[in-house]
């Protein structure tokens, strides 16, 4: 092998791949990462079994220029290292001897033992489905942003630590809940489907995701298997394993009415919330909602207690005071992209309905607590 290109180019293909690099994997060459030299350029791929990702940099003589092809396996850490502190922009690699690569970057010359590249395990498997979905990058990436963060992190449900995804003919729809809250959201699709699916992708999978939906103005094309998900964006390839198990259904956990709703500032509001969870004993914050403001109270023993107001915007029904984490109410406004947010109050003892003013079929959920007088 024997390839020349350039450090940006290189760098950024490494840092996506290494993501999936499995480091205390009992498999030494999954600790690494596989580099194939082709006709059509430069591949990387890495992978700890659940999670593969694979980044290609075309041949295009100016990033890329491919004189000799081949393949090696080379530890993942020590390679990107070595590559980030190099200070030249072009660099070659060669094989010049079985198992071995030669980094070369102007005066600097560095050699790496490797692995053999006919080890590493075949990840790709061909077409996953017939049928692929399309989403917009910029969409998609805003969507993974305000639902993954409700999935749950406790492996004791771990249908819960995953997205639920559904695709329903003209739509796809994700959600996520961690049994305290719950967040859900509409897509359009980009091109009418007959496709008719849902699997629940682990959400760790969709937040490594969406930090390499660079190009929001791309689309990622989706590929759904009975037991893997394939996305397909920027050059990227990346493959996840599902979650086995049934999703939680939320038709009876969505209040079907409301007695109340106002409609505050997303950001006066978030500051306002921000601001009482500070004093907030176990960050639980009181919300007291009347014709024309919203007051949050909190109140630590032998600390202190915190009052603020946020004025409404437009209001509907009654008054109402209910107590819920502030810690978690944070959570789902600094993800809601948008300038204005409806607050529905349902009762006592149903979930807190926050909708934010977009377009978007956006709806998130937050459980009231239960608290003295």
């Amino acid at each position: 092998m024997l390839v020349e290109i350039t450090k940006t180019a290189l760098l950024n293909a490494v840092q996506h791949v290494i993501k999936a690099v499995a480091v205390n994997s009992p498999i030494p060459i999954l600790q690494g990462i596989h580099i194939q030299a082709g006709e059509k350029g430069l591949s990387f791929t890495a992978s700890n079994t659940s999670l593969t990702i694979h980044s290609m940099i075309p041949q295009d003589d100016v990033s890329v220029i491919v004189r000799r092809t081949g393949a090696i396996v080379i530890p993942s850490r020590y390679f990107y290292d070595v590559v980030r502190k190099l200070t030249d922009e072009r660099l070659v690699l060669e094989i010049k001897e079985p198992l071995n690569l030669t980094i070369i970057s102007g005066h600097s010359q560095i050699r790496l033992c490797g692995m053999d590249s006919s080890e590493f395990p075949n990840f790709d498997n061909g077409a996953l489905s017939p049928n692929r979905l399309r989403i917009r990058n910029a969409l998609f990436r805003s969507t993974i942003k305000q639902v993954a963060i409700m999935a749950s992190t406790s492996e004791t449900r771990p249908v819960l630590t995953g997205v639920f995804f559904e695709c329903d003919n003209e739509s796809v729809t994700l959600i996520a809940t961690d049994g305290v809250r719950l967040a859900s959201r509409t897509l359009p699709l980009e091109s009418h489907t007959k496709l008719r699916c849902n699997a629940i992708i682990p959400a760790k999978s969709l937040y490594e995701l969406s930090k390499m939906l660079s190009n929001e103005e791309e689309s990622t094309e989706i590929e759904v298997s009975h037991n893997r998900v394939r996305f397909m964006a920027n050059g990227l390839r990346v493959e996840s394993v599902l979650i086995e198990g049934t999703f939680p259904s939320i038709k009876n956990v969505i209040p079907p009415s409301y007695l109340s709703e106002i409609v505050v500032d997303k950001a006066r509001f978030l500051k306002a919330v921000e601001c009482v969870t500070v004093l907030a004993s176990e960050n639980i914050i009181r919300l007291v909602a009347s014709a024309d403001k919203v007051k949050l109270l909190s109140r630590i023993a032998e600390i202190g207690d915190m009052e603020d107001e946020v004025p409404i915007v437009d209001s509907y029904g009654e008054g109402f005071i209910l107590s819920l984490n502030g810690k978690l109410l944070i959570d789902i406004l600094l993800n809601s992209d948008c300038a204005s947010v409806r607050i529905r109050y349902a009762g006592k003892t149903s979930p807190m309905v926050i909708l934010p003013d977009d377009s978007l079929m956006s709806v998130f959920l937050i459980t009231p607590v239960r608290t003295p007088n």
